[in-house]
């Protein structure tokens, strides 16, 4: 027995070593930090920022920097409420891990089980979704399917439009273990909450969550009134006249004063001090600062134990010095240089967060902006963590323009070329009401020299139409920061009603417009519905 002891003591003074080893000589200062912040922001134009550090039981840094709002200029500051698009998905699955330790649901429950009303299009994988299924996008659903249900904001879907579409859906991967990330799925698991608590997402979440952490500038609903003249708005960079890319505010911030569909998973606003508060709480195993737990440590453990593989390439697996990169509970997870890295990023349009914590270094990170600038945000992310795990330096603001580009560089996404082989269609017949199960209703209509197209739901979903070959039109946006122009191409079904699809006009469009899942039949007037039936109906005598 004494060799096994004497390894096992071994190993557990290596153990405690590591942890109690000294900060990396490269660990950022506050100085150091708030300047490289500055560097990037200015060089990547973005307006405003919101950065937190807590690192070995002391904050490093904790600033606002830039403003709220180009044209209303207003200080950003450590109380400012951003956007937390789907770093809120971690809140998601912590509420529903305090559920889980009250014993009202088991993270392998069956969802049916609980929402009688859950369907996907799969009848046996309906059966078979578990709780856990919701939240680690393995779930059989394309990337971004249904996401057109949320976004452009705003519109007017409902999370009970969320749960109907579901069934509609196309399944395209393997259940449980094809990686397609989702957003429907956590507003399921949001209306779990709701379901099981007998309170709103949003009350749940406040109360059980953010009340008793003490957070005061976090909100999971609506921001109240008083609160909102510290809100970020969101920005872009818009050409100009003068060839000089201008920042303008993009769409409001929707901050509202009613709940907005996609909450549960990425409808928060928060500050940048209370989200370190959060950070904290969770590396401390679940105890809030200053003594009361919030939630078990094994709840905390079993929200980062990893569950999906995610793709990671050579070049990541480079330059993070990893080896695995997986999906837990709302966090994604991952070795860089030999430590973990529990994280999660957030993507709105005009918003980007962040937000990691790194276990061996009680190290907590923030980065909340108002512009969605990706070399900014990843030169953040690299710039600010990589110092703490002892990383060789490196300019990461400079690697990330070399793969991104300046930011006013005009970037052409690669166009792809028109479909071909689609059914001709005079303009009489195509203009009409079409209608796809999940997505609901759009109208085509003649306006002046124009062939309009325009959804009844999503109001920022409207263009024009022009003609590009028999069955096939270029769909162009008016609103044009949408960045995703479509084909539309016509097709019949087999009673010979006019059926519409689509597809994206160029490479890199954002996966949240599904265009691709979209099937649009026509919706004919009553009578013309009834003649149709009948030719039918004919048709199969004489045969």
């Amino acid at each position: 027995m004494r060799p096994i002891l004497t390894v096992l003591c071994s190993v557990a003074a290596v153990l405690l070593s590591a942890c109690n080893r000294p900060a990396p000589d490269s660990a950022l200062d506050g100085e150091s930090a708030a300047n490289y912040v500055e560097r990037v922001l200015q060089e990547e134009r973005v307006p405003g920022a919101a950065v937190g550090i807590w690192h070995r039981g002391e904050p490093v840094l904790l600033r606002g920097f830039g403003v709220t709002n180009v044209d209303n200029p207003h200080p950003v500051d450590g109380e400012t409420l951003f956007k937390l698009a789907s770093t809120s998905k971690a809140f998601t699955t912590a509420a529903l891990g305090l559920l889980v330790e009250e014993g009202k649901l088991d993270w392998d429950g069956r969802v049916v089980d609980y929402l009688p009303n859950f369907r996907l299009a799969d009848p046996w994988v309906t059966r078979e979704f578990r709780v856990v299924d919701l939240l680690t996008h393995r779930s059989g659903l394309g990337p971004g399917a249904g996401d057109l249900m949320l976004w452009p904001q705003p519109n007017q879907y409902s999370r009970s439009d969320v749960l109907a579409g579901l069934a509609h859906l196309p399944i395209t991967g393997s259940f449980r273990a094809d990686y397609a990330y989702d957003n429907l799925l956590y507003i399921v698991a949001g209306e779990l909450v709701a379901e099981i608590s007998g309170l709103s997402y949003e009350d749940f979440v406040q109360q059980r969550l953010l009340a008793r952490m003490g957070l005061d500038h976090c909100y999971a609903g609506p921001v109240p009134a008083d609160a909102r003249d510290n809100l970020a708005d969101p920005h872009r960079l818009e050409d100009a006249a003068d060839g000089e890319a201008k920042l303008v505010v993009d769409t409001p911030n929707l901050a509202g004063f009613e709940p907005i569909v996609l909450a549960a998973a990425g409808g928060m606003h928060c500050s940048a001090g209370d989200m370190l508060t959060w950070l904290r709480t969770l590396l401390d195993g679940g105890q809030i600062p200053g003594g009361e737990r919030l939630l078990s440590t094994e709840t905390r453990d079993r929200l980062w134990r990893p569950e999906t593989l995610m793709p990671f390439s050579p070049e990541r697996a480079e330059r993070d010095g990893g080896h695995f990169y997986a999906y837990a509970l709302g966090w994604r997870v991952q070795d860089m240089h030999g430590k973990k890295v529990i994280h999660h990023t957030g993507s709105l349009s005009g918003m980007y967060a962040w937000a990691a914590v790194v276990p061996e270094e009680d190290l907590a990170l923030v980065v909340l902006m108002n512009r969605s600038a990706g070399a900014a945000r990843q030169a953040l992310i690299y710039g600010l963590l990589k110092p703490y795990l002892g990383a060789p330096e490196r300019d990461w603001l400079a690697y990330f323009q070399d793969l991104y580009g300046a930011p006013t560089d005009a970037v052409e996404p690669e166009a792809l070329a028109a479909p071909v082989g689609f059914t001709a269609v005079t303009e009489s017949e195509l203009t009409g009401r079409y209608r796809d199960p999940w997505f609901g209703d759009m109208e085509i209509a003649r306006e002046g020299e124009q062939l309009r197209w325009r959804a009844l739901k999503s109001p920022r979903l409207s263009g024009t139409l022009t003609p590009s070959g028999d069955g096939v039109w270029a769909l162009y946006w008016d609103d044009r920061s949408l960045d995703a122009d479509a084909w539309m191409t016509a097709d019949r079904s087999e009673t010979g009603n006019l059926l519409l699809t689509m597809q994206p006009k160029s490479r890199g469009i954002d996966f949240s417009y599904d265009f691709h899942d979209l099937r649009f039949e026509k919706v004919l007037p009553e009578k013309e519905l009834d003649d149709s039936r009948a030719t039918t109906a004919l048709s199969a005598v004489a045969l």
